[in-house]
């Protein structure tokens, strides 16, 4: 798995400055479709991102995976990782519908299992069928269709003749494909109010699993879904706005829910969503730019929900390998249990700090470089002459600003109260993390580093992908270039600064610290005769007001225990945040269906010939159906139908009930 990743990423690289490679088509037995790989700029992009977490993934899960060996089916999970990862390279790759879907099936079956490696747990079980059931009604009800619809169009299963198939058709036929695959590939992606298998699934699945699925797996219905708006035709305004009104719900609500968790993993899941908010709102200001005929808004657009891809895909990897790392040496989800661990275990604690201000967008590393592209483009929409688009880049402005002051707090919070201060509780035990553990994370941290302090390489290398997508008749290189020369500089100064402030601290550690030691006192308790871990910030009192700020809209549920009389009782602040749009939408979704279900209960008799006959009857629905939907009829028996021709590729000629077309 960790060769392949290499692999990739090198293919990946070359194809940036080489272009294109080869179309290879395998010959297979199956009757429709082929097995086409291509690889575009676009393909090659997220093949990078698959290859750089898969291999710090591999090299984590050799430790992580070891002590279970024996007791666990640990042979399954790792074959089971590398499927997943074969799944997703298949699927950016795939130049035909049957293929893409074999990908696409694959990736969401073995993350399924993957999800449920736990399966004995009873929340385990329930994240990975919320993800399948998740990920199936999205396929169903969004990607499916539109398929199907360019495969009716086109008389063809490939990609390559996909794009101008509904030039000529209404601009509605083309909203309504993008509206559906918004749905089918955001459902895997993640938006709002899509969703709700991500806290579920995210949190019980075992840490590697949980890196690869919240860095790539959902990226690939970005993916999917930038793939189809290459094959659009131009789509109205109505598109644009809708996908940035979306954008800023997903991610406003997606980081205001993960301020309010106490798991640390589910916490990441929430704010998952977020960047997934975060990487929306960058699409749908390149579609903006592209429907207002503004090249460089559309370029600035899509390259930073391109570049926020790869950097989401790094830090967000690396925090939830490093949450791993605590969870498999302490065996405890819970914030509120721990406390104190950067002094037992300073390596980890300072990689997730470096992730930590990673996610915050914060110079100098590579979250404040997709940010500033797309804060770049908001800024270029604000001085446009349409007062349309300077409304829409003005509230997508603040909303981005709204959503990094939401990061910082919530992320100082969950590294403070897990890292620093004292362990909140005594029985829970630590041991250090284990070397191919720290180097699965550092191989993420380099990363981080690596795009930030090599913006301008990255930026020459968004050209592949942007020539894709957007198909900018510009120089995007020296664009770029131009925007990105300053946002370098402000990273070099960052780094400046904090190696002084290291220094200083280091001598303060050196030749005050000892001295004062003598003439340390305790620090007075408000009465209490001896401080305890008790007297700290708690994640949730941390947090509270600002919670508090937004109740109308998350609805927290506080529950505290007040001091009182003179020798009071034990004390305590409690609060929790239920997710609206499961319990307002799907659990009762989920209820009527398991209702509908146990009325159906009664044709399970167990009996196969009433099996069989269920399978005729549907067999004959559906021919009933295919004759009745049938394009021509036959007037009289001895009368052949009139000739048909099915629209195809040239040279293709097609039968239609035993009379061969002309």
């Amino acid at each position: 798995m960790a060769a392949a990743g290499v692999v990739c990423c090198g293919v990946a690289i070359r194809t940036f400055w080489g272009g294109p490679g080869p179309v290879a088509v395998v010959d297979w037995p199956l009757p429709i479709g082929s097995a086409t790989l291509a690889l575009d700029g676009l393909s090659a992009w997220f093949l990078l991102v698959i290859g750089a977490v898969s291999t710090a993934v591999a090299v984590y899960s050799w430790d992580y995976f070891r002590a279970a060996i024996g007791q666990q089916a640990v042979w399954a999970a790792t074959a089971l990782l590398n499927a997943l990862v074969a799944a997703m390279v298949i699927t950016v790759c795939a130049g035909d519908i049957i293929l893409f879907m074999v990908g696409w099936e694959l990736m969401s079956l073995s993350a399924f299992l993957l999800v449920g490696f736990h399966h004995r747990d009873a929340r385990t079980r329930r994240g990975a069928w919320m993800y399948l059931i998740a990920t199936h009604l999205g396929t169903a009800l969004g990607v499916l269709p539109v398929f199907g619809a360019f495969a009716a169009s086109t008389g063809s299963t490939a990609f390559a003749g996909f794009a101008g198939a509904f030039n000529s058709s209404p601009t509605a036929v083309g909203a309504v494909l993008f509206f559906l695959g918004l749905l089918g590939f955001g459902t895997k992606a993640g938006i709002m109010p899509m969703h709700v298998w991500l806290p579920e699934a995210h949190p019980v699945a075992p840490s590697p699993v949980s890196a690869l699925m919240s860095g790539v797996v959902i990226k690939t219905g970005i993916y999917g879904l930038l793939r189809l708006i290459t094959w659009l035709p131009p789509l109205p305004r109505s598109c644009a706005v809708a996908v940035v009104a979306v954008a800023i719900v997903t991610g406003v609500m997606g980081i205001l829910y993960a301020l309010s968790q106490r798991q640390y993993k589910r916490m990441l899941a929430y704010s998952s969503v977020e960047n997934i908010g975060i990487i929306m709102l960058g699409i749908g200001l390149g579609m903006l730019g592209r429907t207002t005929q503004q090249p460089m808004l559309e370029a600035l657009g899509f390259g930073g929900a391109l570049l926020h891809v790869l950097n989401h895909a790094l830090f967000k990897g690396l925090l939830f390998l490093s949450a791993g790392a605590v969870l498999h040496a302490t065996g405890v989800d819970d914030i509120e249990r721990l406390g104190g661990i950067a002094r037992r275990d300073p390596l980890n604690a300072g990689l997730f700090a470096l992730g930590c201000v990673a996610i915050c967008g914060l110079p100098p590393l590579n979250g404040f470089v997709g940010e500033f592209l797309i804060y770049s483009g908001l800024l270029r929409g604000a001085a446009a002459d349409s007062l349309f688009v300077t409304a829409i880049a003005l509230v997508g402005m603040a909303a981005l600003a709204l959503i990094g002051g939401f990061a910082l707090a919530g992320f100082s919070r969950l590294f403070g109260v897990m890292f620093l201060g004292e362990p909140r509780d005594a029985r829970v035990h630590l041991h250090a993390t284990p070397v191919s553990m720290l180097a699965g994370m550092a191989i993420l941290a380099f990363g981080c580093i690596a795009v930030a302090l090599g913006a301008r390489l990255f930026a020459g290398m968004l050209s592949a992908p942007l020539a894709v997508v957007a198909g900018a008749a510009f120089d995007t290189h020296a664009s770029f270039d131009a925007i990105v020369a300053p946002l370098v500089r402000v990273s070099i100064m960052s780094l400046v600064a904090l190696g002084i402030a290291s220094a200083l601290l280091a001598f303060r550690r050196r030749n005050v610290m000892p001295a004062a030691a003598t003439d340390r006192q305790a620090t007075w308790g408000c009465g209490f005769a001896t401080p305890t871990a008790r007297m700290q910030y708690s994640g949730s009192s941390y947090i509270w007001t600002l919670a508090y700020s937004f109740r109308s809209l998350l609805r927290p549920q506080r529950h505290a225990t007040r001091p009182a009389g003179c020798f009071t009782a034990p004390v305590g602040l409690e609060t929790q945040t239920a997710d609206a749009a499961f319990e307002m939408g799907f659990r009762p979704m989920f209820r009527f269906a398991a209702r509908g279900c146990e009325r159906l209960s009664p044709l399970q008799h167990g009996r196969i010939q009433l099996y069989l006959m269920y399978i005729v009857a549907t067999l004959l629905i559906v021919f009933a159906a295919e004759a009745w939907l049938s394009p021509f009829s036959v007037d009289s028996p001895g009368k052949p139908p009139p000739d048909m021709t099915l629209r195809g590729s040239p040279g293709e000629h097609h039968q239609r009930g035993g009379h061969s077309a002309p």
